[in-house]
């Protein structure tokens, strides 16, 4: 069988729309924690963690704006040479700022936030690095689901920006702001990554269907 062509791909409504909105979501959180970082008051602070997190936003910028065209069939099949380049610099780009992201997580005031960001942020590197190695070995499944593993993680942290917004209206038991902090923290990476796992692993088992009596006793 022939490969298909760009042109007699069907469409995906769904994935198109689901794409917008992660690409609007990160522009909107990018355009935020870069106004936050360079103009705030770091009076007291290292000047390596300044400059730590300045690098990790300008890396984290091409994890955000990046996945969605990569994810892209036709752009795969009509640019594969230009999916490759990009790939490697997504992947490049995840490792440096999946690293910074694990000292920034050990140095944050709120004690309760280090644990959830320096655990994910430890995935995040894992999952890129995985990503790279699947594609070295070219078993491009894999490589696939690992990059959409670590793209999740990217996505995570814009996720806790808009909880954060919403907090009073999902967190009114939670007077604490410190305690809402923490939680937001837990659930903005465990619930996308659970999604992420039942999509490519639960919903398929469920889905095999059961072997018959006759064919178990063969």
């Amino acid at each position: 069988m022939s490969a298909a062509s760009p042109t007699t791909l069907p469409p995906r409504p769904f994935k198109v729309l689901l794409l917008l909105i992660l690409v609007s979501l990160s522009t909107w959180f990018l355009w935020g924690e870069l106004d936050y970082a360079l103009t705030r008051d770091r009076t007291g602070e290292p000047v390596f963690r300044t400059w730590a997190l300045i690098v990790h936003l300008t890396f984290a910028t091409p994890l955000l704006l990046l996945p969605p065209l990569q994810f892209s069939r036709r752009f795969r099949l009509r640019w594969p040479l230009w999916h490759r380049r990009l790939g490697r610099a997504y992947l490049v780009a995840s490792l440096i700022a999946g690293s910074l992201a694990i000292y920034l997580g050990l140095t944050f005031d709120l004690v309760g936030r280090r644990v959830p960001v320096v655990l994910f942020a430890t995935l995040w590197v894992a999952f890129s690095a995985a990503a790279w190695w699947c594609a070295r070995h070219r078993a491009f499944a894999a490589h696939e689901r690992f990059v959409v593993r670590s793209y999740t993680i990217a996505v995570a942290f814009v996720i806790v920006r808009v909880m954060g917004q919403a907090e009073d209206v999902m967190f009114p038991f939670m007077p604490d702001p410190q305690l809402r902090g923490v939680t937001r923290e837990w659930l903005c990476f465990v619930l996308p990554l659970l999604a992420v796992e039942a999509w490519y692993t639960w919903w398929p088992a469920l889905r095999t269907p059961r072997p018959r009596a006759a064919d178990a006793r063969l």
